[in-house]
């Protein structure tokens, strides 16, 4: 089996066809989405419409996704431009597609036979509900102690990373494949689809081969400027459009 680990879409619809095309190719059987659908950018139907016709296996909410669904919550911890965005999306959905966001899980453990365990978180495992940062691998300690699987799948950064946890050392790396083994447990960050921010304009998603029990980083270049237009022709901040072309 071979799973498609998707993150941090944020409605750029031009990434998402892309990175399913990618998917494609490399022959994936079933997909995980461990957060934020939606926020940023100017699709919300067509990725949710998108992703719901994969029939995931699993799908996580996340910060965007939480406060685009409950319209009391009040957009603290937002910035403008984000803010603006979240205020938008909801304008632009449906009660239907409100409702599917309002209720996805905060995390979701998968077991399959054959010892095929994982989980799936946006934020952190110790409190998903608070939308925690992992940077490093000193946030990353806390969050690997509630972690009760040898692997598990996180984003929100929007910035791909390895944490291993190995005995009582902790390490932090960037990736491109690894094998996990016995004894380690594995916090990988796979990155954002639609907003990449380390540098990287490219869309970024990772691989689960169950078989050979590898996880794999790809990256995916897609049709930046179009997504960008439609930013600003949303009446969306032009700062979101930017951005993209710096992948920060």
């Amino acid at each position: 089996m071979k799973y498609a680990i998707l993150g941090d879409i944020h409605s750029n619809l031009e990434a998402l066809t892309a990175v399913l095309a990618r998917a494609a190719e490399l022959k994936v059987d079933s997909y995980v989405c461990i957060g934020d659908v939606v926020g940023y950018n100017s699709n919300p139907h067509e990725c949710m419409e998108i992703l719901r016709g994969l029939k995931p296996e699993a799908v996580i909410k996340g910060n965007h996704d939480d406060y685009v669904a409950n319209l009391q919550l009040e957009l603290y911890g937002f910035n403008p431009q984000a803010a603006q965005a979240v205020k938008w999306t909801r304008s632009q959905i449906s009660e239907e597609e409100r409702l599917w966001l309002e209720d996805l899980p905060y995390t979701k453990d998968i077991i399959k036979p054959g010892g095929v365990r994982f989980q799936l978180v946006h934020g952190t495992l110790d409190n998903p509900r608070m939308w925690g940062y992992i940077f490093d691998r000193y946030s990353a300690e806390t969050c690997l102690q509630y972690q009760s699987m040898p692997l598990c799948f996180c984003g929100h950064t929007h910035t791909p990373m390895l944490y291993v946890k190995s005995q009582q050392e902790v390490t932090a790396s960037s990736f491109e494949e690894v094998r996990i083994m016995p004894n380690h447990k594995y916090l990988v960050n796979v990155g954002s689809v639609g907003q990449p921010r380390d540098g990287d304009i490219r869309a970024s998603f990772a691989t689960y081969d169950t078989k050979d029990n590898t996880v794999a980083l790809h990256r995916v270049p897609y049709d930046i400027e179009t997504c960008q237009q439609k930013i600003l022709d949303a009446g969306l901040p032009s700062r979101l459009a930017e951005r993209l072309g710096y992948g920060c």
